[in-house]
């Protein structure tokens, strides 16, 4: 199991020509410290795989894309960057779906399509014989606009008809 390493981080010791970056995570410190150059070099290289920094049995200590990494399962390196990516990607679907959600929440509400009144409904389903007046079906019926409500027609008996489900599809998609 991957984990983040809150506290961990490099810390300076020594001054000038002895200056080194050890890594510290809480109650585990390297034992060794790296020079400037080592730090730079990892410091890019973390951007594109998961860089080793300590082994503190049972755990192994990752630095990978600006952030620390513990595991105990023996990943190496390609698995560690692949779990990294893996969290950032969600991360950031996780992120766009919350900001579809507030700016959804800040549209105005739409106004509610009227239902066909019952009179009206039971004067089509009298009028098309209680059967699809496409295929001629009496098994999972529906009420078609003719005309449909978003191009202006009207929900009165003049402009419904009473079409099966596969039929009202193939009409709708048809359209």
């Amino acid at each position: 199991m991957l984990r983040e390493a809150k506290g961990a981080d490099f810390v300076q010791t020594g001054a000038w020509l002895r200056r080194r970056w050890v890594f510290h995570a809480g109650r585990h410190i390297a034992a060794r410290g790296l020079t400037a150059a080592e730090l730079d070099a990892a410091t890019s290289a973390q951007e594109q795989t998961a860089v080793p920094v300590l082994d503190a049995e049972p755990r192994r200590y990752w630095w990978c894309r600006g952030r620390f990494w513990w595991e105990d399962d023996g990943l190496d390196a390609e698995d560690v960057f692949a779990l990294v990516f893996e969290r950032e990607q969600r991360t950031a679907r996780r992120l766009e779906r919350a900001h579809a959600i507030v700016a959804a929440e800040a549209l105005p509400e739409r106004p509610r399509r009227t239902p066909i009144p019952q009179d009206v409904r039971r004067a089509v389903f009298d009028r098309d014989g209680g059967c699809c007046v496409e295929c001629g079906a009496t098994f999972d019926l529906q009420y078609d606009h003719v005309i449909p409500v978003a191009l202006g027609g009207a929900s009165t008996a003049q402009n419904l008809q009473l079409l099966c489900a596969p039929c009202n599809q193939r009409k709708g998609a048809s359209l």
